[in-house]
C-alpha cells in the first residue's frame, strides 16, 4: 500500500495504537545502490538518528507495511546482488518498541546499532511496522542466490542464517534480559562476518523477526495510525469485501442450479411429512361419512316409522 508524504509523516508522532502481530525489519548493507532508484533521505531511521543515505523507489519508506510490500522493496534491492555476502537474522517475537525506546529514542540493541551506524554502511532500509504474514529466513536465502545466479555471478554469494532464540512473550526484566543476550550474539556474528572478508567491507545484513509467536504480546507502537490511513485503510477494505462478493456472483452463476439453490430442506421436508398426515386423516373421514347409507322410506311420511306409529 502506497502511502502519501503527508500519510508518512503523521506516522512518526509519537506512542499509540498497539499491534501485536508487527515487527521490525531492518536492511544494512555496505554496497551502492542502483544510481537509477531516486535516494530519499529517511529522518525515521528506526536504529540511527542521522537521515539515511538509503536509495529506495518513492512511496516505499512508511514505517506501517505490509509484509508483502516490505519484502517486495527488499527483493528489489537485493535483485542487483549488491555483495557477496549475506547475513541473515531471525529474532522471533521482536517489536520495534524492544529495539528502541519510543519515549527517550535510546536504542536496546547496542551491537545492531553500532552495526547499523558503521561508516562503511552506504545504505539503510527499515521498517518499524511489518504487518502480516511471517517473513521466511528460507525464502530470502533462496531468492538472494537465484538473483546472483541471474546476474551472472562466477561465485555464489554466501549466505548465513542465523536464528536466535525467540524473546520471551510477556514484557519485563526477563524479555529484557533475553534481547541483551541475543545482541551480544549479533555482535559477535557481525564481528566474524567483518573478520572473515579480511577487512573488505562487502556484505549484507537483513534482521527480521519470523515466525511469531502463538501468544499474543502487547506494545505501544512507535506510530500511530492517522486518519488519513484510517479512512484509506477502509475504503480499501470495502473495495476488497465489493470485490470478493462480485466475484461469488460471477462464479454462481456459472453455477448448475441444484449447487446454487437447495431445493429439498429439513423445513420443507417436515411440511411435505405433515401434509400427507392431514390429507390421509382428511381422505379417512371423507370416506366414512361417504359409506354411510339411509334408505329412501325412512323420510316417507306414509311409510315412515311416524306414520307406522300412527296406524298403531
Amino acid at each position: 500500500m502506497r502511502f502519501s508524504t503527508t500519510t508518512t509523516a503523521s506516522l512518526l508522532v509519537s506512542t499509540a495504537a498497539a499491534f501485536s502481530d508487527s515487527s521490525p525489519l531492518v536492511l544494512f548493507s555496505t554496497s551502492k545502490y542502483d544510481p537509477t532508484w531516486t535516494p530519499l533521505a529517511s529522518p525515521s531511521c528506526m536504529l540511527t538518528s542521522s537521515p539515511t543515505r538509503l536509495s529506495i523507489p518513492a512511496g516505499e519508506t512508511s514505517q506501517l507495511q505490509s509484509t508483502s510490500r516490505a519484502l517486495h522493496t527488499t527483493h528489489d534491492i537485493l535483485a542487483s546482488c549488491p555483495t557477496s555476502r549475506y547475513v541473515l537474522i531471525s529474532q522471533p517475537n521482536v517489536h520495534a518498541s524492544d529495539l528502541r525506546n519510543p519515549q527517550s529514542g535510546l536504542c536496546h540493541s547496542a551491537n545492531l546499532c553500532a552495526a547499523v551506524d558503521n561508516k562503511a554502511v552506504r545504505g539503510r532500509y527499515d521498517v518499524a511496522e511489518v504487518v502480516g504474514d511471517d517473513i521466511s529466513i528460507d525464502g530470502l536465502s533462496s531468492y538472494i542466490k537465484a538473483a546472483c545466479a541471474e546476474q551472472g555471478r562466477k561465485e555464489p554469494p554466501v549466505v548465513e542464517e542465523h536464528l536466535l532464540e525467540a524473546l520471551p512473550t510477556q514484557k519485563g526484566e526477563a524479555r529484557a534480559t533475553k534481547l541483551a543476550e541475543n545482541d551480544v550474539e549479533v555482535g559477535d556474528i557481525l564481528s566474524g562476518v567483518r573478520a572473515s572478508n579480511g577487512g573488505d567491507d562487502d556484505y549484507t545484513v537483513i534482521y527480521f523477526s519470523s515466525p511469531h509467536s502463538s501468544s499474543a504480546v502487547y506494545y505501544e507502537s512507535e506510530y500511530v495510525e492517522s486518519a488519513a490511513i484510517q479512512m484509506e485503510l477502509k475504503r480499501r477494505t470495502g473495495d476488497v469485501v465489493v470485490l470478493d462478493r462480485r466475484a461469488g456472483n460471477a462464479s454462481d452463476s456459472s453455477a448448475p442450479l441444484f449447487v446454487k439453490y437447495q431445493f429439498f430442506t429439513p423445513g420443507i421436508f417436515m411440511g411435505i411429512v405433515a401434509l400427507i398426515i392431514i390429507l390421509s386423516l382428511l381422505y379417512v373421514g371423507l370416506s366414512a361419512v361417504a359409506s354411510l347409507e339411509v334408505s329412501y322410506g325412512a323420510f316417507d311420511k306414509e311409510n315412515g316409522p311416524a306414520a307406522q306409529k300412527k296406524n298403531i
